[in-house]
């Protein structure tokens, strides 16, 4: 079953991609090194040490003068996570400066997801302290809150829901849904109706109703009769069959 950018975070999102050219020019130049630091190749001569505390700015305009390839999106990678484990507010101030929309959405993803593995909770926090409402977060948001959500899902349902109304507050209780609904279906099937109607609603459902049937088709099947709306009810209903005929098979 395919699921929404909301349900699954995408590789993409928790790694810094620094490949489109006008990107890397507009990046590199805004941090580049001291002059006399690059090598007749490119590369920077020294590069300080990710574990190195002592400058990690430097460090990164360092990593930014390398040549563009995975060595340099690896790089850079390390450098804001070992920073963020650090200093997450500082990792994230020096990326909010980062001009490039593109830049700076995959930096604060990179840093914000380091945060996480830890403290999902804060992670979140961070993120909306630093912008990340202001720019296209790419499925951040909805990422931290499912990890959020494995850990205490009482907690991120009540945030979630005291959201303003709108797509913003959907997206998060459908990321909150989609975790819920593996331990406790019938639960998170409850939130689905409070969604606007429209796709967001529609995938939440599946989502919920694909976790539900895995674990008892007979409810899942009763939940799916009762959707008023005819095309969705009819692709319910044939999930659960496919469901139901792909068990069948494996036995």
């Amino acid at each position: 079953m395919k699921y929404p950018t909301g349900f699954l975070c995408s590789a993409a999102v928790l790694v810094v991609v620094w490949v489109d050219e006008s990107l890397e020019r507009g990046t590199a130049k805004q941090w580049a090194p001291p002059s006399g630091e690059k090598s007749s190749s490119g590369q920077a001569d020294s590069l300080a040490d990710p574990a190195d505390p002592a400058d990690p700015a430097r460090a990164l305009a360092q990593a930014f003068a390398l040549k563009i390839g995975s060595e340099r999106e690896s790089r850079i990678r390390d450098l804001l996570s070992a920073w963020a484990a650090r200093d997450a507010e500082a990792a994230l101030k020096w990326v909010s400066a980062l001009e490039n929309p593109a830049a700076r959405r995959s930096a604060r993803s990179t840093v914000c997801f380091a945060v996480a593995e830890k403290d999902p909770r804060r992670a979140v926090t961070l993120a909306l302290a630093n912008g990340v409402d202001e720019d296209d977060d790419s499925g951040l948001m909805e990422c931290l809150t499912r990890e959020w959500c494995e850990k205490d899902s009482e907690t991120v349902l009540k945030w979630a829901s005291e959201q303003p109304p709108g797509e913003w507050r959907d997206r998060l209780l459908a990321s909150a849904s989609f975790v819920l609904s593996k331990s406790d279906p019938t639960e998170a099937a409850r939130l689905v109706p409070g969604f606007e109607p429209g796709n967001l609603h529609d995938e939440a459902a599946m989502a919920v109703l694909h976790q539900w049937a895995l674990k008892d088709s007979s409810a899942a099947l009763q939940w799916a009769q009762g959707f008023s709306e005819p095309t969705l009810r009819e692709r319910a209903l044939v999930e659960i069959s496919n469901l139901r005929h792909s068990m069948v098979s494996h036995e």
